[in-house]
């Protein structure tokens, strides 16, 4: 279908916000819109919230594999000519799509673009618990997986995600697109609200961090060979 963009959701355990979040997809502009939800092994009601949304979100249920590998579930089975991604605890802007979108009607030969996200605190989160963290709340730019729009040939010809990577994986994705010459755009608005709390996905995995720096090594390493060929 012309222009059908395919919304790729991985969650695990996300019932506190995975409704949020899907509201914040189908308050998008742009149409048609394919919304699928991996749930990566939940054992909370996350699947029962999501069904709720039957008739405009598709539910795919695996194991527990992992994000990186929940995103690749979703990515096999979207049929839209464009790919989307959104953690299910993050939000976007009503006109994020309708934006990006609009970028590539100006230019055909863009392969990706990205938006500025801003980082909010989740109401939940108790002022001294905010007070402890060293957040940037203004907006940045976004190179995340959450701000991109790929055309989804261009996708393909990246790759999908490293399932070995449980951190990092993003990184190491946009990596080998830059390896492969992708043409990038970066829209200076705001589309996507990134959501700090207390069970974000980095801040319970700190002991992963030596997997983050070895995704940034990798990737060093593979521009220099690149450059050095």
């Amino acid at each position: 279908m012309d222009g059908l963009v395919s919304v790729v959701i991985p969650t695990h355990n996300g019932q506190r916000h995975i409704a949020a979040t899907l509201d914040s997809v189908l308050a998008q502009r742009h149409r048609p819109l394919e919304i699928l939800v991996v749930d990566d092994g939940s054992s909370d009601s996350t699947a029962e919230i999501v069904r709720g949304y039957a008739q405009e979100v598709r539910l795919i249920e695996q194991e527990r594999r992992g994000h990186p590998a929940a995103r690749n579930t979703g990515i096999r089975a979207a049929a839209g000519e464009y790919l989307a991604f959104l953690d299910h605890d993050d939000l976007w802007s009503p006109d994020k799509l309708e934006l990006q979108m609009a970028c590539f009607e100006r230019d055909p030969a863009l392969d990706l673009v990205f938006g500025h996200i801003l980082n909010f605190f989740s109401p939940e989160m108790p002022p001294e618990e905010r007070r402890r963290m060293a957040v940037p709340l203004r907006p940045l730019p976004g190179l995340l997986q959450g701000a991109m729009l790929a055309r989804r040939r261009s996708f393909d010809r990246v790759g999908l995600f490293s399932e070995a990577r449980p951190v990092g994986d993003f990184l190491d994705w946009y990596g080998r697109a830059m390896l492969a010459g992708m043409n990038i755009a970066m829209l200076p608005e705001t589309v996507v609200y990134r959501r700090i709390h207390a069970s974000n996905f980095q801040r319970l995995n700190k002991n992963q961090h030596r997997l983050y720096l070895r995704a940034v090594k990798d990737l060093l390493d593979r521009r220099r060979g690149v450059v050095g060929s």
